[in-house]
C-alpha cells in the first residue's frame, strides 16, 4: 500500500475499528475478571449434577451462545449443550414440566431485552437454574435469574457490540472450563489461559497488515452494491457477526453462505462485479478442499472481487484463482474451538472503513435505536 493511503487511514477511523483493536488489551482481563465471577457462582452440585445447558440471547449474544458449542463439547462432552434464537428458547423450545438437572443462561450485556427475561422466567418455571450472564447487576435479567454471572467488563465503547461479542464468549469459555474442574477434578483453565493467550498474540501480531489490507479493500470495494461472507463450521457464525456489522454501520446487505450452499443458491447471484466475497478459512479444517474450490468458483465463474481471511496462504490451501489476502492466525487444531474468539475481527475492521469510505455516520447516525423493541415487547412465559 502507498504511504499515502497509510497517512489518510486517520480519516476513516471510527468506533468499531477501535473496539477491534481493543480487544487485544482487553482479552486476558476479561478472562481473569470472568473466572472471578464465575469461579464461585454455582453450587458443587448443581454443577456436578447439570445434564443440559440452555445458552441463548438476542443479536450478538445469541451468536456468542452458538459459538460457544465447541468449547461445552471439548470441556464437557457429557451434557447437552443447547443454543437456540431467544425467540426459539422462549417460545417454542420443547421443555419438560420440570428439569431440575438442566442450567439456563439467559446472555445480555444490558440485561435489557425482553425475550432474555423471558427465557430465563421460563426456566425458572421448569425447574431449571437460571443464570443472567451480564455486565449490568442491576437490570431486568439479573433480577429474573437465580445467579447473576457478572462479567465487570472494563469500561469503553460498546456501541456496535464488538468487545461485548467477545466478553460473551469468553464468559462462557470460561465456565464450560470451571464446570470441566469441578466435574473431573483435573485442571482445565491454566492451559485454557494459555492457548487463548497465545492466540491473541498471534491474531494480534499481524493487526497492522490486518488494518492496511482491509483499508485498501474498503477503498476498492467503494462501488460494491452488495457484500457476502463464505464460511464454514465455527467460522458461519463468525460470519453473522460480520454481516450484522456492514447493516449497522453501513446499512449494506450483506449475505452469509456455508461453501456448499453457495453452489446450491448463492452461487447464481449476479452480476458479480456489483459484490465483495469475503471468505473465512481455517487451515486446519476438513472442509478446506471444498471452500477452496468455492473461492475458485466465486472468481472464475462468479466474476467476483474475493478476500481470504486464513492462516494459511491462497497457495497452501489450493486457491489457484486471483484473490486479496488477509492474514488471519489461527489456533491449533486441539484447540480449533478458541477460533471465533478473534476470528470476525478482520472482517469488522473492513465493515468499518466501508462505511467512513462511503460517508455513512457512525453506526448509521444513531437514529435506529428508537425502531428497536427489544426491551418493550412484552415477556410471555411458556
Amino acid at each position: 500500500m502507498k504511504g499515502g493511503n497509510i497517512v489518510n487511514k486517520i480519516y476513516f477511523n471510527n468506533g468499531l475499528r477501535m473496539q477491534c483493536l481493543n480487544v487485544e488489551p482487553l482479552s486476558m482481563t476479561q478472562f481473569d475478571r470472568s473466572l472471578a465471577s464465575f469461579r464461585t457462582l454455582l453450587p458443587v452440585e448443581k454443577i456436578k449434577n447439570v445434564k443440559r445447558i440452555i445458552a441463548t440471547g438476542c443479536g450478538d449474544s445469541y451468536l456468542a451462545a452458538v459459538e460457544a458449542r465447541g468449547a461445552f463439547a471439548h470441556y464437557l462432552p457429557d451434557v447437552t449443550y443447547e443454543s437456540p434464537s431467544g425467540i426459539e428458547a422462549g417460545r417454542y423450545m420443547q421443555m419438560e414440566e420440570q428439569e431440575p438437572d438442566t442450567i439456563v443462561i439467559g446472555i445480555s450485556v444490558s440485561g435489557g431485552p425482553a425475550r432474555v427475561t423471558e427465557v430465563l422466567e421460563r426456566g425458572n418455571r421448569h425447574g431449571c437454574t437460571t443464570i443472567a450472564l451480564t455486565d449490568t447487576p442491576g437490570s431486568r435479567a439479573a433480577a429474573a435469574a437465580q445467579y447473576v454471572y457478572h462479567t465487570n467488563t472494563p469500561a469503553g465503547d460498546n456501541i456496535s457490540g464488538l468487545r461485548t461479542y467477545y466478553v460473551s464468549m469468553i464468559s462462557l469459555y470460561v465456565m464450560a472450563a470451571v464446570m470441566a474442574e469441578v466435574r473431573t477434578g483435573n485442571s482445565q483453565l491454566p492451559e485454557l489461559r494459555r492457548q487463548v493467550e497465545a492466540y491473541r498474540d498471534a491474531f494480534f501480531g499481524n493487526i497492522k497488515d490486518i488494518d492496511d489490507i482491509c483499508f485498501a479493500t474498503a477503498l476498492a470495494w467503494k462501488r460494491k452494491q452488495f457484500f457476502e461472507v463464505t464460511a464454514d463450521g465455527p467460522l458461519f457464525y463468525c460470519g453473522k457477526f460480520i454481516a450484522a456489522k456492514f447493516a449497522e454501520l453501513s446499512g449494506d446487505v450483506c449475505a452469509v453462505i456455508d461453501s456448499e450452499n453457495y453452489f446450491h443458491v448463492n452461487s447464481i447471484m449476479y452480476p458479480g462485479a456489483n459484490i465483495g466475497e469475503m471468505d473465512l478459512i481455517a487451515g486446519f479444517d476438513e472442509n478446506v478442499s471444498r471452500i477452496s474450490q468455492t473461492v475458485n468458483d466465486q472468481v472464475k465463474r462468479g466474476g467476483r472481487d474475493v478476500i481470504v481471511f486464513s492462516d494459511k496462504t491462497p497457495e497452501e490451501l489450493g486457491i489457484t484463482e486471483k484473490v486479496t489476502y488477509c492474514p488471519m492466525a489461527a489456533p491449533p487444531a486441539a484447540y480449533g474451538f478458541l477460533l471465533p474468539l478473534f476470528a470476525y475481527i478482520p472482517a469488522s475492521i473492513l465493515a468499518s472503513y466501508r462505511a467512513t469510505t462511503i460517508g455513512e455516520p457512525f453506526f448509521r447516525g444513531g437514529g435506529q435505536f428508537s425502531l428497536m423493541t427489544l426491551g418493550t415487547n412484552p415477556v410471555k412465559i411458556i
